[in-house]
């Protein structure tokens, strides 16, 4: 068959074993601005890992709508979404057993195989994105269910107009239509810390089977061999192909007009909701708002409202958003504000205690959230609601509906102290927008991450709402309070007031949370104006633990700045010593244009050190090689500090501890057994008068596996051996 997409590409095959809402008008203005794109992501920044062992690898898939729905009646998937899931392991390993291990690991991930040709083809790929775990397709007569991840229907009919049971599903399928791509990455020789890059060219090449840095799959999943740094990516075909009309014109395009997947935009570390974050109880309510649904005081209690039902729109569901504010209940009928009226107030009672911890970004410890949006909006048409582009959505100023709220605080409920800066609740966001792909992603931003506090007063005129969501570097925007201002350690009380002659809209209050290592925060130049000059983030599975500290003293613009932990330095050129802690810092403009800064890093030297930091080494990466870097040492924090970083990278904390020597006698002479410093130049040397020194035997190791040396010319009189390190 001619079908190079199905039957001439075997990356194909694998073998599974068995086992109150006020509308937003649409300007007459349209604004054309460039989008800042998010850095490719690195398998430091995976979120979802499937397998164990020391080699990682990731597989890529997106969902796409094909150029031509030839040979198909499968609806297009309900949105373009590219995502990303990591594999361990130690070796080698295949294809196919790294989407057998994700398929274990993640049960919204599932696939359809087709086995009618004697071989094993992924023939359909989709994502339960609700979550509900009732996975299956059907074509409006046959439907089937998936089990653990998996379905084999030998149906190649089925295949070309099956669609998911679940409409909000991620899905696409296809035999003779518009089938899935596979590529690996550059040369299948592993090796890539980042995702692969397609680059500029539109589609793949089918005459040298590359696309920037991805490569059109030679073999099946059952013969793709996975080393460390290995990608497989899955996209959708730009057609189907027609083998028994050669002459279709729609064979050239699935031919030669299809795509490798786009790089994964860089995520931030998936919120994870706890619900002792937020108001637990409510401790007393009045003067609260007679209407329903805006007059039950529990609304306040739990996270803000996600989505929110609109009756207003056609009777449909919207997430909430900065220009789309939650209102009316949610999706199930639960009430989502609770309205204050002027001299009314309600007291709650938080699920833990808030503290003023200096760890938390910004010095921001609690949140407040409303109902607030930016309410002068172009680049839209009609009502604005979940179908609005986001991408090309417009804020035309940085005016903001909303209502103001007094807010005190307290440790013990009686005793009462209020915040004088008195401020309108900032609009809030319930999900990352993907604004490479221009579409709603699943991934919740977090309510415990407060925004940069220098967004307050940030001038958003002309910036697309995508654009603006980039400035919130995940966070979930609301308006934060820092203890400090009060001199308070803690509080467990928080009551909400409206200022006089006006009301109160509250969603919720959050806990402030430290940020961890794969997260990101953002630096402007007004917060090194303000004293917030320092940026934290702590160990994942340890809150408290800092692992990175950056402390600026200059900062050009605004950028993100994110601290991954590095597992994997196989991408670089190999470093002295022992391996005590090592992280990569990125910074990525989010004003477009470069940023220049100079700041102070703070790095943990590793959980197992407890020297004095005169054994230890600090190196950056300069994109070449590692290069030794000035530092103080802080036992109690167990901290290296770099003063006058102006270009973030990777660094490494290491150990160069000298080794012990085992001496031997031999024939005419002497074996040393000692454990080498790894990559560190070494020699053995030998004195009769401790003033000249002979050099015997100079080696680097790249290990610390024992070595012996030996000098087998020993003099027959006394000798002094010592051996000499080069850092």
């Amino acid at each position: 068959m001619e079908n190079r997409l199905v039957s001439e590409n075997p990356s194909l095959i694998f073998h599974r074993p068995s086992s109150s809402k006020i509308p937003a008008l649409a300007g007459a203005l349209s604004l054309i601005l460039t989008v800042v794109r998010a850095n490719a992501i690195s398998l430091d920044n995976i979120q979802l890992w499937a397998g164990s062992g020391t080699n990682r690898a990731a597989m890529v898939i997106e969902w796409n709508s094909p150029e031509l729905f030839n040979q198909t009646t499968v609806p297009a998937p309900v949105a373009n979404k590219t995502m990303v899931w990591g594999y361990r392991f130690n070796g080698t390993a295949t294809g196919t057993q790294m989407l057998d291990a994700i398929l274990g690991a993640d049960p919204k991930l599932y696939v359809m195989v087709n086995e009618e040709f004697g071989s094993t083809f992924v023939v359909g790929i989709g994502y339960n994105r609700n979550g509900n775990g009732v996975i299956g397709l059907t074509d409006g007569v046959t439907t089937n269910y998936f089990i653990n991840g998996l379905l084999t229907n030998n149906d190649s009919t089925f295949a070309d107009s099956a669609g998911p049971i679940n409409s909000c599903d991620l899905y696409w399928g296809g035999f003779d239509g518009p089938n899935w791509q596979v590529f690996t990455e550059a040369n299948d020789s592993g090796g890539f810390y980042n995702s692969p890059n397609r680059g500029s060219s539109p589609y793949w090449d089918p005459d040298t089977d590359n696309q920037g840095q991805w490569y059109f799959a030679q073999a099946g999943l059952d013969d793709l061999v996975l080393t460390n740094g290995s990608w497989i990516g899955f996209s959708v075909a730009a057609a189907g192909y027609d083998y028994f009309d050669p002459s279709d014109p729609a064979n050239e395009v699935a031919s030669d007009d299809g795509q490798a997947p786009p790089s994964p935009d860089g995520a931030y570390v998936a919120y994870v909701p706890n619900t002792n974050d937020f108001a637990l109880q409510v401790i007393s309510a009045n003067g609260i708002d007679s209407y329903s649904p805006y007059n039950d005081p529990r609304a306040i209690l739990g996270p803000p409202a996600l989505q929110f039902f609109d009756p207003y729109d056609g009777d449909i569901t919207d997430r909430v958003s900065i220009i789309d504010p939650v209102f009316n209940v949610t999706p199930s009928g639960s009430n989502t504000l609770v309205v204050i009226e002027g001299g009314g107030e309600i007291t709650v009672q938080m699920g833990r205690k808030i503290y003023a911890d200096p760890y938390h970004p910004y010095g921001v410890d609690f949140v407040i959230y409303g109902n607030s949006f930016f309410d002068s909006v172009s680049g839209t048409s009609g009502t604005i609601s979940d179908n609005t582009d986001l991408s090309a959505a417009t804020l035309n100023n940085s005016a903001i509906f909303g209502h103001p709220a007094v807010v005190s605080v307290s440790q013990d409920g009686i005793s009462w102290f209020t915040f004088t800066n008195v401020q309108t609740v900032f609009p809030d966001e319930a999900y990352r927008w993907d604004d490479t792909n221009a579409s709603w992603t699943d991934e919740q931003m977090n309510p415990t991450k407060p925004l940069n506090p220098y967004l307050y007063t940030y001038n958003f005129t002309g910036q697309t709402v995508a654009n603006a969501l980039n400035l919130f570097t995940g966070a979930s925007g609301g308006s934060g309070y820092s203890l400090r201002e009060l001199g308070l350690p803690w509080i467990q009380y928080v009551r909400i007031q409206p200022v006089s002659g006006d009301y109160s809209v509250i969603d919720a209050i959050a806990a402030v949370d430290p940020v961890v290592t794969g997260d990101a925060l953002s630096i402007a130049p007004d917060d090194i104006a303000a004293g917030n000059t320092n940026l934290f983030f702590q160990a994942p599975d340890n809150c408290g633990q800092n692992q990175v500290s950056v402390g600026f003293g200059y900062a050009s613009s605004i950028a993100r700045i994110s601290a991954v932990g590095l597992t994997d330095l196989s991408p670089f050129a190999p470093v002295e010593g022992n391996i005590s802690s090592a992280y990569q810092i990125q910074s990525l403009p989010l004003a477009g244009g470069p940023v220049t800064y100079v700041a102070t890093v703070g790095l943990r030297a590793g959980n197992g050190y407890n020297g004095t930091g005169s054994n230890l080494r600090v190196f950056e990466w300069n994109r070449t090689n590692w290069v030794s870097q000035p530092f103080t040492y802080d036992a109690t924090n167990n901290e290296v500090t770099v003063p006058g970083v102006t270009n973030f990278s990777a660094f490494v904390v290491s150990q160069i501890v000298p080794p012990t020597l085992d001496i031997q006698p031999v024939a005419n002479g002497y074996t040393f057994e000692l454990t080498p410093v790894p990559n560190c130049p070494e020699t053995l040397e030998r004195s009769t008068d401790l003033q000249n020194w002979t050099p015997i035997a100079t080696f680097t190791a790249t290990n610390a596996q024992p070595v012996t040396l030996e000098d087998s010319n020993a003099p027959a009189a006394r000798a002094f051996y010592r051996l000499q390190l080069s850092p």
